[in-house]
């Protein structure tokens, strides 16, 4: 499908190599007409040539502007206009004197334009072999002195030596592609281990500049450490340092330029890169003594790492080919690895963020579930004791039995909670909410001797994980306030979705919260009533809360939004 699309998009070589052709064939057309130097009989026949080789560059142009640069066309024109120059080369003073020789050199000029050196070495190759066979075929055809052989020996060096220098600037062309191409494959340091990461962006920015060793220093702005990665084919060591022990890093003429220095002794042969690029020579040590004893290798290039929250210095030693044009380079490949390091602080930050916020759910759920149960059972416990010597032995008995099934729940509950942090398979992840819901209402029965109602609507069971583990500690506490607050005689909790959202009602027919009437999320927070937590649980999850306190009872609704609606249908009814 790539193939397909290109062929019908047109090349911008093909479109250069149009415009040269025509503007050689011109300019050819011009110079024969104001200065025809050779004898007057073939004066008509080359300007003839010349007129039919810029109407054959015209018409060639029309065709090619909109033809794409793949397929077997560019190869047909590059053989037409090896053929046609030849064709005019025999018919015009023969190849040692004729003025078709420079299309020659357009020719070698296509193939490296089209094909890199490659493309020359191949039309050198078929350009000379055609030189030579029209020289010899003149020479015996003709005569001796239709061929000047030095002019014609010189033609031929010529065209080699053109090749030669065409071959080089492909490689060196080719050369830089590869670099840009791996520029554009920059590793990612994300995603994986952390210093794994970092060592295939390591190997990738050494192989970019042609180094055996890598050294890496940088300090974050929010913490007071100098981190060094030494990095070589045979391994990745990672240190920590004080802010003083390597402070600075380089001179600080050099602290935002790109330093190179070509020889074993950092010491000699330094220069380095002003603000408008110009190469400033560097006498002395360009990088900190301390440092400098951890560099290893002939040659020394280092660049400034600069990101928005990382500074630091990247430093390439052991170099292949220490030349001034790695120094461009060096800058661009130590601003990528500026941003991998940056890329691994923040997922390293993000994990931390991670679990700070697991331990805090967790530290919730706790608070919430078996801390308050615990209490409940120490406040029955101290009943227990101050009725001693009053209540008869049965009902004592009766009561610790109580504490006893009470202590074997919230036992359940705990191992509950502990498999709900644990990865869960989706038949158990389905039931996990119901059976919670079920030991959450048993263990408010024991400890508050109320009968509690709990309905989960048809369409609970497909709500998201999170929204799920969330539910049993907020029903929780939400009954444990009524029961505290209100004295009810009975609490009925209903589960259902609507509209997208989670909604969650604790309803009771005590006597209510200290307050009265209905109040929302903003005027709970404003005036900071209800159970803080709870109102805290629910915003977190991007719901809100509202409390209807009356005379007569209170009425709790929490509405967390869901990503997607529920569609399983679950129903459970529970009574005491």
């Amino acid at each position: 499908m790539a193939t397909g699309a290109l062929r019908v998009l047109p090349s911008r070589t093909e479109r250069t190599i149009v415009v040269i052709r025509l503007a050689l064939a011109i300019s050819s057309l011009f110079a024969a007409w104001l200065d025809p130097n050779e004898p007057g009989r073939y004066v008509i026949p080359i300007y003839t040539l010349h007129w039919i080789y810029t109407g054959y560059a015209i018409a060639l142009g029309l065709i090619s502007w909109n033809r794409a640069g793949t397929g077997r066309w560019p190869f047909v024109t590059h053989l037409g206009d090896i053929a046609v120059c030849s064709l005019f080369q025999f018919l015009s003073l023969g190849p040692s004197s004729s003025p078709f020789f420079t299309y020659f050199v357009f020719s070698l000029f296509c193939g490296a334009l089209r094909w890199g050196w490659r493309g020359t070495l191949k039309t050198a190759g078929l350009v000379i072999t055609l030189f030579l066979i029209m020289g010899i075929s003149m020479r015996l055809t003709v005569g001796p002195e239709a061929l000047d052989l030095y002019r014609f020996m010189i033609r031929v060096f010529y065209l080699a030596m053109v090749a030669s220098l065409l071959m080089i600037l492909g490689q060196h062309e080719a050369r830089l592609r590869r670099n840009i191409v791996r520029l554009a494959r920059w590793p990612s340091a994300s995603g994986v281990d952390g210093h794994e990461g970092l060592a295939r962006v390591f190997d990738h920015a050494a192989q970019i500049i042609g180094a055996g060793r890598l050294l890496v220093a940088w300090e974050g702005d929010d913490e007071p450490w100098v981190h060094l990665a030494t990095w070589s084919p045979s391994g990745m060591t990672f240190t920590r340092h004080g802010p003083s022990e390597f402070n600075p890093l380089v001179p600080a003429e050099l602290a935002d330029a790109v330093a190179l220095c070509t020889t074993a002794n950092a010491e000699r042969n330094c220069v380095y890169l002003d603000r408008t690029g110009a190469p400033v020579e560097w006498k002395g040590l360009p990088v900190h003594p301390a440092l400098a004893r951890r560099l290893d290798g002939v040659g020394l290039l280092s660049a400034p790492i600069a990101s928005e929250r990382l500074t630091g210095r990247v430093f390439f030693t052991d170099l292949t080919a220490p030349t001034a044009e790695l120094m461009t380079m060096a800058g661009v490949v130590a601003r990528e690895i500026g941003t991998s390091l940056e890329q691994v602080s923040l997922a390293e930050q993000l994990q931390d963020i991670a679990v700070s916020e697991q331990r805090l759910r967790v530290a919730r759920d706790l608070h919430d579930g078996v801390l308050q149960s615990l209490t409940g059972i120490r406040l029955e416990l101290q009943d227990v004791a101050a009725a001693l010597g009053t209540d008869s032995a049965d009902s004592q008995r009766y009561r610790l039995l109580a504490i006893e099934r009470t202590l074997a729940i919230e036992q359940r509950e705990l191992r509950m909670f502990i498999d709900s942090l644990k990865p869960r398979a989706g038949a158990t992840a389905g039931n996990s909410l119901l059976l919670t819901l079920d030991a959450l209402k048993e263990r408010v029965a024991l400890e508050w001797k109320v009968p509690l109602t709990i309905r989960v609507g048809p369409s609970v069971a497909g709500i998201p994980d999170a929204i799920e583990r969330a539910i049993p500690p907020m029903v929780h506490e939400a009954v444990v306030n009524a029961l505290k607050h209100g004295d009810p005689s009975r609490v009925r909790v209903d589960l259902d979705v609507e509209k997208g959202a989670l909604r969650i009602i604790v309803a009771d027919d005590g006597h209510g919260f200290p307050f009265r009437g209905r109040y929302d999320h903003a005027a709970l927070a404003e005036a900071r009533l209800g159970p803080a937590s709870l109102r805290d649980r629910a915003a977190s999850l991007g719901g809100t809360l509202t409390i209807d306190s009356q005379v007569s009872g209170s009425r709790v609704e929490i509405a967390l939004p869901l990503s997607q609606p529920s569609t399983v249908d679950s129903e459970l009814s529970m009574r005491t």
